[in-house]
C-alpha cells in the first residue's frame, strides 16, 4: 500500500513539473521551524556479510534480507510507551529560505536476513566442538539459526542530516491547500542494535556505531492551512557498516555494505508561519 501511494505521489511531482509556478502564491516559509513523524517501508539489495572473530572468518555472499514493520493497531502505531515499536521516521528542520531547508532526523528501519535461504560461504571456522568446522571455498550452506542469526531488528538506526529544495506547484482553496515538492540529499551515521547469534555464541546486541550512509530522495507535501503537512517520500541510499558488533569478545565484527530504498509517510507541522 505504501509502495502505490509513493509511486502516485511521485507521478503527481513530475506531473506538476509541466505547470507554470508563477501563478503559486508563494508562502514565506523562511526562519520557520517544521517537525515530521512517520512509518517506513524498507527494502534492501543483497549484501555480503563477513563475520570475523578469533575462531573464524567467514564470508557470506548476497544474502537476502528484508524490513519487518509491524502490523497495524492503534495502541503500537499511537500509544506513546509503544510508537518506537513499527519502523519510523522523526526529523525536525529549519527553512533558511523560501526554496531551502536543513534537516535532522533518525530513521528506524528494520534487517532481517531471511532464514533457510542458501548462500555461497567462503573462510575458515575453528570452534570448538562445532559441527560447521572447517574450511570453506565458495561452499552452499543453509542459512539456520543454528548456524546464524543475524538481524538488525532492534533497529537499523539511521541517524542523519539533509539539505532540502522545496518547490510550490498548487495553491488550492484560498491556500488551504498547497501541493510541493521536495528534493534533498543526505548523510547518516549507522547506530544499529544488531541481533546476532554465530554458532549458538549471542552477540552483546547494543547501540554501536557501526559505519555510514547516504541518500537521495525525493516527495510530495499536501500542506494544509500553511501548517499540517502530510508528506509522501522516497528515499534511496547507500549504507557501509564496517564495525558491526557481533560477538561479545573485543576481537569479534562483522562488515557489510548495501543499497536501501525507503518508502515513507510523514505526518508533521510548520511553526513560525502567520
Amino acid at each position: 500500500m505504501i509502495k502505490k501511494v509513493c509511486s502516485v505521489a511521485i507521478l503527481l511531482v513530475l506531473a506538476m513539473a509541466g505547470m507554470a509556478q508563477s501563478e503559486v502564491k508563494k508562502l514565506d516559509r523562511s526562519k520557520k521551524f517544521y517537525a515530521y513523524w512517520g512509518w517506513n517501508r524498507s527494502s534492501y539489495t543483497k549484501s555480503d556479510i563477513r563475520v570475523f572473530g578469533d575462531d573464524h572468518d567467514i564470508t557470506l555472499s548476497d544474502v537476502e534480507a528484508n524490513d519487518l514493520q509491524s502490523k497495524f493497531d492503534l495502541k503500537t502505531y499511537f500509544f506513546v510507551t509503544r510508537i518506537s515499536i513499527p519502523q519510523t521516521n522523526l526529523k525536525v528542520g529549519y527553512y533558511l529560505n523560501e526554496k531551502y531547508s536543513v534537516a535532522a532526523g533518525f530513521d528506524h528501519m528494520k534487517y532481517k536476513i531471511v532464514n533457510g535461504q542458501t548462500v555461497k560461504v567462503s573462510g575458515t571456522i575453528n570452534r570448538d566442538g562445532s559441527p560447521f568446522n572447517g574450511n570453506y571455498d565458495n561452499q552452499d550452506v543453509v542459512i539456520t539459526n543454528e548456524f546464524l542469526r543475524y538481524n538488525h531488528t532492534d533497529g537499523l538506526n539511521y541517524v542523519f542530516g539533509e539539505i532540502n529544495r522545496h518547490d510550490e506547484w498548487l495553491d488550492l482553496a484560498q491556500s488551504k491547500l498547497r501541493i510541493s515538492s521536495e528534493v534533498g540529499v543526505g548523510i547518516a551515521l549507522l547506530r544499529p542494535r544488531t541481533d546476532v547469534v554465530f554458532l549458538s555464541r549471542k552477540g552483546p546486541n547494543v547501540y554501536h556505531n557501526a559505519g555510514y550512509g547516504v541518500n537521495a530522495k525525493v516527495g510530495v507535501n499536501l500542506l494544509l492551512f500553511n501548517h499540517i503537512s502530510i508528506m509522501s517520500e522516497l528515499k534511496p541510499g547507500y549504507i557501509n557498516m564496517q564495525h558491526i558488533q557481533a560477538t561479545a569478545k573485543k576481537d569479534g565484527h562483522a562488515s557489510q555494505h548495501f543499497g536501501f530504498l525507503q518508502y515513507n509517510i510523514l505526518l508533521g507541522a510548520t511553526f513560525g508561519i502567520k
